[in-house]
């Protein structure tokens, strides 16, 4: 696997000096392990003390001490909320440790995926930590979504080239359909295929200020930062590990809060996207087109969703824009992936997940508009919650990112 600057490197070298014992930052995973069939991650494959993959005007790296095998914990900073799971690996399936929520934060806190009030959310987790946990966390070692509305992610393919010629034409090739100066961003690819034919990768950016905000977060709250990927990575990993139809190219739809990520899945992430307005902007167009409160377009929202009902035309008449635009935005890229795959290849069905998945009607309305079958993503069934007890129904869909964080093999990391 080969990488070149790798998404918050930089940061993780000097937040190395700030919180020992340290240890490597992996970024952004988007190949498939042809052994687990999931998603692996891209990894610096720097060997501890040799400074040969450092990026322009860094120090040589210190000598440090890994341990492949301490357990880490997911955690997934959302738009309102975070949550965090533990899992710890078995014969069977791996068991939940201890999972939690936080309560509902302003939205003022991050502005455009970037932590602006670092006091702020550090005060929402540790409220989680001290009262929210069902179970514990036993490790400060943390892998950290980060929100794929602001990251990149295309398929790249290149003529035949010598490995120390790719870094340089992945940035040449990427600043054409990137619309962020190179400057700014955090670049990272994974090789899909290499032959005589040339090479397939997938290229994955994200701005600086992102990265670095999540960075100096961590740091904030005493955490040591392995892994850091898009949202819909971890769903990615999740749906290879529990779905038995990952195999199958398929639409992954994360209805979010205040907008909902689109991926093509085809044994890594092809493309993705994102539409603006999610469970969240519904309630607060529910209200408006009825002239009631918040609170009670929340209550006829999740009794009525957009199934059939007396409510039907008024919540459809306030839903069509968030909805009208997932359709059109999920055609986009379900053409993309047509134009750049075989005729046998053929997307089959669409998966749903996030909080706003659980809306009545929702996979009815996105089988009949797209002509595929629509459901929500299940993968409960291959994780173990033993005494702990899973959440509710409802809840189950929020931990889907931070369970896809949480069932990432620390050996990975460093293999």
């Amino acid at each position: 696997m080969d990488s070149t600057s790798n998404v918050g490197r930089r940061q993780a070298f000097a937040a190395r000096d700030r919180f020992p014992p340290a240890e490597k930052v992996a970024t952004a995973p988007v190949g498939v392990n042809a052994e687990s069939k999931g998603p692996k991650t891209l990894v610096k494959k720097t060997t501890p003390g040799t400074p040969k993959d450092k990026p322009p005007g860094s120090p040589a790296a210190p000598h440090f001490n890994f341990y492949h095998d301490e357990p880490l914990f997911g955690l997934d900073i959302g738009y309102t909320s975070m949550k965090v799971m533990q899992l710890a690996p078995t014969r069977d399936r791996p068991k939940v440790v201890g999972y939690g929520v936080s309560n509902f934060y302003p939205m003022s806190l991050i502005q455009n995926g970037e932590i602006v009030n670092f006091k702020g959310l550090a005060k929402y987790l540790h409220e989680l930590f001290e009262d929210g946990l069902i179970g514990s966390i036993s490790t400060r070692r943390v892998a950290c979504s980060i929100p794929t509305s602001h990251t990149f992610s295309r398929p790249m393919k290149l003529p035949p080239m010598e490995k120390d010629e790719l870094a340089e034409a992945v940035h040449l090739e990427a600043e054409q359909y990137i619309p962020v100066p190179a400057e700014k961003l955090y670049l990272d690819y994974d090789i899909l295929r290499s032959d005589e034919e040339g090479t397939d990768l997938l290229v994955v950016a994200t701005p600086k200020n992102i990265i670095d905000s999540y960075m100096k977060f961590l740091e904030l709250v005493g955490l040591e930062p392995v892994a850091m990927e898009p949202t819909m990575n971890a769903t990615a990993r999740l749906f290879g590990l529990a779905d038995p139809s990952h195999a199958q190219p398929s639409v992954l739809v994360d209805f979010g809060s205040i907008a909902v990520d689109l991926a093509v899945f085809d044994k890594t992430i092809f493309v993705n996207s994102t539409v603006n307005g999610g469970s969240d902007t519904l309630t607060t167009l529910i209200a408006q087109q009825l002239g009631i409160s918040v609170q009670q377009a929340f209550g006829i929202k999740s009794k009525y969703g957009i199934s059939y009902s007396e409510k039907l035309g008024s919540i459809m008449n306030a839903a069509q824009p968030i909805l009208d635009n997932l359709i059109r935005e999920t055609r986009k890229i379900i053409r993309y992936y047509d134009e750049r795959t075989s005729k046998e290849q053929k997307i089959t069905q669409i998966i749903t997940t996030g909080g706003g998945a659980t809306l009545s009607g929702l996979s009815e309305f996105l089988s009949r508009q797209l002509n595929l079958p629509t459901r929500m993503l299940d993968p409960w069934h291959k994780i173990d919650f033993g005494e702990l007890g899973p959440p509710t129904e409802l809840a189950k869909s929020m931990y889907i990112t931070v369970a896809g964080e949480a069932i990432l093999n620390p050996k990975e990391l460093f293999a």
